[in-house]
């Protein structure tokens, strides 16, 4: 007997996904009056809030909410139908202007494509005619035969009193009804506020009240400030689209800011929709275009300052949608629900994102819909130099580098990402051509960003990579610039502080980042490895032991450290009496103390800490013209 075979993971979350999918598009007569009323309860349930803080009672609370919205709706409902009856009186006196304008349009659009059919049917006339004569001949038809039609006795005319009675019922019963449910609904939604509450939190959370408690306080929060912040902007739109138009001298402005307000809830249809019917009244009320074009201005340069200045400043990160996000929501919701899921598609998505950062089953509606990066910096960095591509990682740090400091994003963002190169280097899951990429773009983003002045750009190869060992090459590449030839200069005799360097390719990059950064600062700062400490002829042979203020020590892995290099460095440090020193680990790997433990000594572990305790000591500071790093910009 076989066994079946485990159904996939990834199938189940179809099936399911689909299921969802068809029970919202089947349900819809139901879901959409329960949705629309849930969302208008949310609404008004800050209102509730602020009459139960008076001393009303929930039932007393939510009918004064309820009093309260529809004296509002009212007020606006009746001052818009009198200027629209008032408007409608009107239209008679504008029939001329608008005949003109529609005949013009016609003459620009439809009169010339019907020109250009015209002559396309003349060139295939010919053709036709021949080819419908030759059927007819083959055919037998004598086009002289009459043609015999049937007639049928009349009829009496319908009741048309009567047809138009059932047309206009069933046209208003479908809405009046949803009207109905949804006012229902949010009476009793209204009513039962803190049972509803305390169930759904019950049917979330389980015995996990807090969790529960979390997501339903989120999303209340954020839909609060969405709704809050999207009627403030839009009552502000209406207010200067109204001013604006009545300077304009447009009949009636205040229906048109009314509907450009409310329509304005709609997202990517309403607002254009009011425009145009605006800019079609204007085109009937003046003799000429000029209303309208300047009323298609008002909407337009209202619509560019508010999209693209106001309400980013506003909203910020309120709800946490990324705006594709928006887009495909309003696309979805309305396919599904049609205009009211247009209307309700960015309080739902909201409320999904939210789901998605709190159930962790749905965490991916989060990374989907959310604003918040799907990848970090540092990942994004390690990701981009796998990749080869260098310019997206300049832009994020160049943009990193407004807000914070150089230190900073190589605490935050360098040596994480290289970490993380670490970790899949070791489990072999790096190849060579991706690890040479990667050398490439690091070596080019940190040239980049710690740049001497007036230094020439370079473009990294192969046999520039000093075998693998990224802060030689970059040390290298310092000294070559600043000796303003190709080979290695002297050791200069004035150094004030001295980074050492021990046995490992990441503090060989830390020690020279850390001198990028310090000469940028105008520092006089110097890099050495701690095997050349010990060579009589190599970099540490020229320095004077008298100007040493300063001693920075970054330190090896633990699986790295050797014996002879704790010596030489020990050996050296004794001959600077007077210098302070530094010993500086990672906070992502375990490192090991060489310095001496009767040598006294501070302690850092990132490059934040190491810059403000040697700014701190009293350094010598370099001459403009030999100044290091850049800052990046």
């Amino acid at each position: 007997m076989t066994q079946a075979a485990p159904s996939s993971p990834l199938a189940g979350k179809f099936l399911i996904g689909v299921s969802v999918l068809g029970l919202l598009y089947l349900g819809r007569e139901v879901l959409v009056p329960m949705t629309l009323a849930g969302t208008l309860a949310f609404v008004l349930a800050p209102f509730v809030r602020r009459f139960r803080r008076l001393g009303l009672g929930q039932t007393a609370a939510a009918l004064s909410a309820l009093l309260l919205a529809g004296c509002f709706v009212g007020v606006v409902g009746a001052a818009l139908l009198g200027q629209l009856s008032a408007m409608s009186r009107e239209l008679p006196a504008y029939e001329a202007n608008l005949q003109e304008k529609l005949t013009t349009l016609r003459k620009l659009t439809v009169d010339q494509l019907e020109e250009a059919h015209g002559r396309a049917g003349r060139m295939m006339g010919n053709f036709r005619s021949s080819a419908s004569q030759t059927a007819g001949a083959a055919g037998g038809v004598d086009p002289e035969e009459p043609v015999l039609r049937q007639t049928t006795a009349p009829t009496e005319p319908p009741d048309r009193g009567a047809d138009a009675l059932r047309r206009l019922a069933a046209a208003v019963w479908g809405p009046a009804a949803t009207v109905g449910i949804v006012i229902l609904v949010l009476i009793f939604s209204l009513l039962e506020q803190d049972v509803l509450r305390d169930r759904l939190i019950r049917l979330l959370g389980g015995s996990d009240i807090r969790a529960a408690t979390s997501a339903v306080n989120d999303a209340g929060q954020r839909l609060s400030r969405y709704f809050i912040s999207q009627f403030t902007v839009n009552l502000g739109v209406a207010v200067v689209i109204g001013v604006l138009l009545a300077v304009l001298g447009m009949p009636h402005a205040v229906i048109w800011a009314v509907l450009a307000g409310v329509l304005r809830f709609i997202p990517y249809v309403g607002f254009p929709a009011a425009a145009l019917g605006a800019c079609a009244v204007a085109a009937g009320v003046s003799p000429g275009w000029d209303l309208a074009w300047a009323t298609a201005l008002v909407f337009l340069a209202v619509e560019l300052v508010v999209a693209h200045v106001l309400e980013p400043r506003l909203y910020g990160h309120a709800t946490g949608l990324s705006p594709l996000s928006v887009v495909v929501a309003a696309i979805f919701w309305s396919a599904l629900w049609g205009p009211v899921g247009l209307l309700l598609s960015t309080p739902l998505t909201l409320c999904l994102v939210v789901a998605g950062r709190h159930v962790p089953a749905l965490a991916f509606l989060d990374i989907l819909l959310g604003d918040t990066p799907a990848l970090s910096l540092a990942q994004r960095f390690y990701q981009r130099s796998l990749s080869g591509d260098a310019v997206e990682i300049l832009a994020d740090a160049r943009a990193f580098l407004k807000r914070k400091s150089l230190a900073t994003y190589c605490d935050k963002v360098v040596l994480p990402a290289l970490n993380l190169g670490r970790d899949d280097l070791a489990r072999n899951l790096i190849t060579q051509q991706q690890r040479s990429a990667a050398q490439r773009v690091i070596l080019h983003v940190l040239g980049e960003l710690t740049r001497l002045p007036h230094a020439p750009k370079r473009r990294w190869t192969r046999s520039m990579l000093f075998g693998g060992d990224l802060g030689l090459q970059l040390r290298q590449d310092r000294l070559s610039i600043e000796a303003g030839s190709a080979g290695r200069p002297a050791a200069g005799a004035g150094a004030a502080l001295i980074c050492i360097s021990m046995d490992d390719r990441e503090a060989h990059l830390s020690a020279e980042l850390l001198v990028r950064i310090l000469r940028g600062d105008q520092l006089d700062a110097r890099h050495v490895t701690v095997q050349e400490l010990a060579d009589v002829a190599g970099m540490a042979a020229g320095l004077d032991v008298a100007a040493v203020q300063a001693v920075l020590v970054v330190a090896a892995a633990a699986d790295g450290a050797v014996e002879g290099d704790a010596q030489a460095l020990n050996e050296r440090l004794a001959r600077w009496p007077q210098a302070r020193v530094i010993s500086m680990f990672s906070a992502n790997r375990t490192s090991v103390d060489q310095i001496a433990p009767d040598r006294p000594h501070d302690t850092v572990f990132s490059f934040e800490e190491a810059i403000a305790l040697l700014k701190r000591t009293e350094l010598p500071v370099l001459p403009v013209a030999d100044t290091g790093a850049g800052r990046g910009e």
